[in-house]
């Protein structure tokens, strides 16, 4: 599904992409009254955002609405039928085939052992799944510093395979591996393991009919239209966070940046290249890259911009983040991410409790222009 703004605007500059914050992470102790209790402590603590950005409109601006069509849901199922058959239900099995070949979808289960695994990558490492093999799902080949492969891929491995006899594949995992938190995992990165597989079916997806819902949903949904029922929901959220964008945009372009502070650059210059230790890059240029900026200076001044306008535009308004947010936020995270430990520890899993701030902060002022905007009809999805 299309992600929110926050995530799209850059998705690597934390572990989690509900967290994206563009604000710094010096810690603030006392919400209320934040913006008017400013210390030297604190980003922007010396600054008068008027001398900073110059806001135009930013309430009642006109965006280009997306709109949820039948053809838009449909085309989301569809995505479901090529790319989320995640188990033998999924597969139409042809017995006549003895042995995996190249675009053929298997069923198969699957248990890996690695030198310097964790116990929670040992249990990431086993389950069964639905592949069709030359997707590029599973681990990749390996080369060498010579660019010699020296490791087969995973799926180019399993061509050949027979049915319900196990086999051994062994691969070696990318240098830069990320775990479920987006961190680099250095247990497994660049380190050889051997799994040990057993394919069950070997054929094809199921086709978009009543009885192929019923056989990828295990008997869930008995239709095609209760299925299309089901996911439109989840297509209009992405409609309107399309909007939520636009319209955010759209006021972003009002407003006149007027400074930039140098302390501020230099802030998000050493931000960045943490981060990009942080996920086993190299540097914050190629950091920037792998979320579509030509290097970390453009990175960090896009960084820089949206902060100064949300930033304003909060206070302008008198926004500012509770407590209950807070821990809305922190039940969100343990329910829906895995998040364990205290409060304090899984802000320090995302910079810190002023950067989990600032970043809610950043949803109050895009939810804020959205829902004050005028909606234009336009684009469909």
């Amino acid at each position: 599904m299309k992600n929110t703004w926050l995530k799209a605007l850059c998705a690597v500059l934390c572990a989690a992409s509900l967290l994206l914050a563009l604000g710094a992470c010096s810690p603030v102790e006392t919400v209320t009254g934040w913006f008017t209790k400013l210390t030297q402590r604190q980003p922007y603590g010396s600054y008068n955002l008027d001398k900073l950005v110059k806001l135009g409109e930013y309430k009642g601006v006109e965006y280009e609405a997306s709109v949820t069509t039948d053809e838009a849901v449909y085309a989301y199922m569809e995505e479901i039928f090529d790319y989320y058959q995640a188990d033998r239900g999924g597969v139409i099995d042809e017995p006549g085939k003895e042995a995996v070949a190249e675009g053929d979808l298997v069923q198969f289960d699957f248990e890996g052992t690695s030198e310097h695994a964790t116990e929670k990558d040992l249990e990431g490492m086993k389950g069964s799944a639905a592949l069709t093999i030359g997707g590029g799902r599973f681990i990749g080949e390996y080369k060498n510093e010579a660019g010699e492969v020296e490791y087969p891929g995973f799926e180019e491995q399993m061509v050949g395979q027979p049915r319900e006899k196990q086999f051994d594949v062994t691969v070696k995992f990318p240098d830069y591996y990320p775990d479920a938190e987006g961190n680099n995992n250095e247990a497994l990165a660049g380190q050889e393991a051997i799994f040990k597989c057993t394919v069950h079916a070997i054929g094809s997806k199921a086709e978009i009919t009543d009885e192929g819902v019923a056989l990828l949903t295990q008997g869930e949904f008995l239709t095609v239209d209760k299925f299309l029922e089901i996911l439109r929901p989840e297509v209009e959220d992405g409609a309107r966070q399309d909007n939520v964008i636009a319209a955010y945009t759209a006021a972003l372009e009002n407003a006149e940046f007027l400074k930039i502070p140098a302390k501020e650059e230099k802030y998000w210059d050493d931000q960045l290249a943490q981060d990009a230790e942080r996920y086993g890059m190299g540097s914050a240029d190629e950091l920037a890259q792998a979320s579509g900026y030509e290097s970390g200076q453009a990175l960090r001044d896009e960084q820089l911009r949206h902060e100064l306008f949300a930033f304003a535009v909060a206070a302008k308004e008198d926004m500012t983040v509770t407590e209950e947010d807070l821990q809305v936020l922190l039940a969100d995270i343990r329910a829906n991410y895995g998040a364990t430990g205290t409060d304090k520890e899984i802000y320090e899993q995302y910079g810190g409790k002023g950067r989990v701030i600032r970043m809610l902060t950043l949803e109050k002022v895009s939810d804020f222009i959205y829902e004050n905007a005028k909606a234009a009809p336009a684009a469909q999805g």
